[in-house]
């Protein structure tokens, strides 16, 4: 597994981009261009592109559209129908309901990691904070869950003043994220929270 990152930026132009970073250094770029968003990769020190795993590439690209385009794309359609003001969680669930693979029940859904990645980010934009993961596997056509695949953030900041707790959730919540990325066929569950500490399952 790579760590394999994206962060945002801006050309010499001030034109909003996303570096693709590894090891501390820009392999690629995510930009849109006329409404379409286009990668870039570099070449490494010897003149060769950069490889990847496909799930830590599709993982830093969710994040990169997120950060370029989060208030929709044809993948987002349901977004623009969300108003302004709507609470943040409403916008989020506007925007990635649709993404998830399979649904509970109780209405709880659950995500690729790269989806979920893409949440985590979008949360942070909207001032929410992720307070807990858990994995999950399909067996026999129902979600299970996966031993020691469970992290419950919000405890771990419990206490913490609002924009320590949010900034500290949603940078836990990432790291583990992608320590998990590579189990295969990995769903994930998560619930988030807001300032007034209120908790919601997405």
């Amino acid at each position: 597994m790579s760590d394999l990152t994206a962060r945002e930026a801006t050309t010499r132009d001030g034109e909003p981009i996303v570096e693709l970073v590894e090891e501390g250094r820009p392999v690629g770029y995510v930009y849109v261009d006329d409404d379409v968003l286009y990668t870039e990769f570099l070449l490494d020190d010897d003149g060769e592109p950069w490889a990847f795993e496909v799930s830590d590439l599709q993982t830093a690209l969710d994040t990169a559209r997120a950060m370029l385009l989060p208030e929709g794309t044809a993948a987002l359609a349901d977004a623009a129908d969300t108003p302004d003001d709507a609470h943040p969680v409403d916008r989020i669930a506007a925007e990635f309901d649709d993404r998830a693979v399979h649904r509970a029940e109780e209405d709880e859904g659950f995500y690729p990691p790269s989806i979920v990645a893409a949440i985590i980010q979008r949360c942070e934009q909207l001032g929410i904070a992720v307070v807990s993961l858990e994995g999950f596997r399909m067996i026999g056509g129902e979600p299970a869950s996966v031993p020691g695949l469970s992290v419950d953030t919000g405890a771990a900041h419990d206490g913490e003043p609002w924009p320590v707790f949010l900034a500290g959730c949603n940078v836990q919540a990432m790291g583990v994220l992608e320590k998990w990325a590579r189990e295969p066929g990995l769903m994930v569950t998560l619930e988030v929270g807001d300032d007034d500490g209120e908790r919601y399952v997405l």
